[in-house]
């Protein structure tokens, strides 16, 4: 016993480790820059949606909130929050899997889920929405699974299950998961919809929460349509052979249903089923958007590592279960390999490089610029500004950023007069530029600052800049202006 638990401390430790890098790495990824902004704006009372916008539910922006207002704008304590995020789904991971198949197999699911989560080839080291929603969704599973889905186990399942949805929306999807399999695990029909209405149940309280908090404020409407209608947008940027991608997409999920049905009718339904049914469809999950980045794969990882723990070195290979795996795994493996084949094809030289740019610089062979251009010439910039502000004194203040520099608002605690922290959102959004001008010309800005790319052209942005600002200067090509009389 003491020998199987000291196992598990090691995959847990050794986890930390293939961490450990990104504890240090800068202030870089756009995504975490949004969400900082945002954040760090809740931490200047601000009000999300209103004076803070981006368009996903708001647990992501309430879990940097949290991180940023007991350790400050730290990217060390960030990657730290999400290693321990990591970890603690690690040891769920263990316990469904110790549930399913014995202890033996157990470590073998958390040694897969730790190795996985922590590749840069998901970007499984960046602190993003998919790294925060994999622990309450295996949580949910865990619990249902443990208690044998019993009423209780059942309304704690639905609230895990929604706050991983209000990290990212596709959270929805492994609900679905555990409502189908709960159909075929129930011998009765009316039991089974008392189960399923306790889980809906508990998946409705923490969307009325938020309802409840946005209403008062006139913001349902703006809560619904940055958190989910905006969502389309990724919907319609349809890739190569999209017909054949759509279908491909649910094709285990039929797979899945079909095995279920006749596994019900052989009398051998089994827990295993549900975690097929949790990797149809949180694979449904990371292709569910048009567009392909490496940490969508990430919510995919901890049904996959409970497969791969099932595996057996000689397995029984019947009629069967051959058309099932060809059904199931085949359509998983073509369309991971059609739409990730950026990040799959470099991956393993990319962690390579990854560890190696991290020892060079750990060991003093190359300073911090070179260290920073490593994952983005970005970085630099954000930082030479940042310095720049410092030395006038200008730290936290009015400051409106025309450009993708969004980590910078909050690692100088900026003010925002516009809600929005990108340009790539006053395109996106109906009227942005129209709102984004009324707020400038409402509340001016001490300073506006352009880098020297952005999202289109904004005329009337220009126009403000010529009457009413004056190049104070250019930081690594950053022009920063200045309000006149200032």
């Amino acid at each position: 016993m003491k020998k199987h638990y000291f196992l598990l401390a090691l995959i847990l430790f050794a986890t930390f480790i293939f961490r450990f890098p990104s504890l240090f790495e800068p202030f870089w990824y756009g995504d975490e820059g949004i969400f900082a902004a945002v954040g760090r704006n809740l931490n200047f009372g601000g009000v999300l949606y209103q004076d803070a916008w981006d368009n996903k539910p708001p647990m992501i922006y309430l879990s940097y909130q949290l991180i940023f207002n007991f350790f400050g704008v730290s990217m060390f304590w960030l990657r730290l929050a999400a290693a321990i995020v990591v970890m603690a789904t690690a040891v769920v991971i263990y316990e469904i899997a110790r549930e399913a198949y014995g202890k033996k197999r157990a470590l073998v699911a958390t040694l897969a889920f730790g190795f996985l989560t922590s590749l840069r080839l998901v970007e499984g080291n960046l602190a993003l929405t998919e790294i925060f929603m994999i622990l309450p969704i295996s949580m949910a599973m865990m619990i249902a699974i443990l208690k044998k889905f019993d009423y209780p186990s059942l309304f704690a399942a639905g609230i895990l299950l929604a706050i991983g949805s209000l990290y990212k929306q596709v959270g929805v999807l492994e609900a679905a998961a555990l409502g189908i399999f709960l159909f075929f695990y129930i011998q009765k029909f009316a039991e089974f919809l008392r189960r399923g209405l306790v889980l809906t149940s508990g998946f409705t309280v923490p969307f009325l929460i938020f309802i409840a908090y946005f209403a008062p404020k006139n913001l349902v409407g703006e809560y619904i349509f940055a958190a989910y209608t905006y969502y389309q947008i990724y919907l319609g940027e349809s890739p190569r052979y999209a017909l054949l991608i759509n279908a491909l997409k649910f094709a285990p999920i039929v797979a899945a249903v079909i095995y279920g049905i006749w596994k019900k009718t052989k009398g051998k339904l089994s827990i295993f089923h549900l975690f097929l049914l949790w990797t149809a469809f949180s694979f449904l999950g990371s292709y569910f958007s048009s567009r392909t980045y490496g940490h969508y794969l990430v919510q995919a990882i901890p049904a996959v590592s409970l497969l791969l723990a099932s595996l057996n070195l000689r397995p029984i290979i019947t009629r069967t279960r051959l058309k099932f795996g060809i059904s199931f795994f085949v359509p998983l493996v073509f369309l991971t390999k059609l739409l990730f084949t950026d990040f799959l094809t470099g991956g393993p030289l990319n962690q390579i490089k990854y560890w190696g740019n991290f020892w060079e610089f750990a060991s003093g062979k190359i300073g911090t610029d070179q260290y920073n251009d490593f994952f983005d010439r970005n970085v630099n910039s954000v930082m030479a500004a940042r310095d720049f502000l410092a030395a006038r004194g200008a730290m936290g203040s009015w400051t409106y950023i025309w450009g993708d520099l969004p980590w910078l608002y909050a690692v100088a605690d900026l003010k925002n007069p516009s809600r929005y922290v990108t340009s790539f959102h006053v395109f996106g959004v109906p009227n942005g530029r129209d709102e984004v001008i009324g707020d400038l010309v409402e509340n001016p800005p001490d300073y506006i600052i352009k880098p020297p790319s952005s999202i289109g052209y904004f005329a009337e942005l220009e126009k403000l800049i010529a009457e009413g600002y004056t190049l104070r200067s250019k930081v690594e090509d950053v022009a920063i202006f200045v309000k006149r009389g200032e």
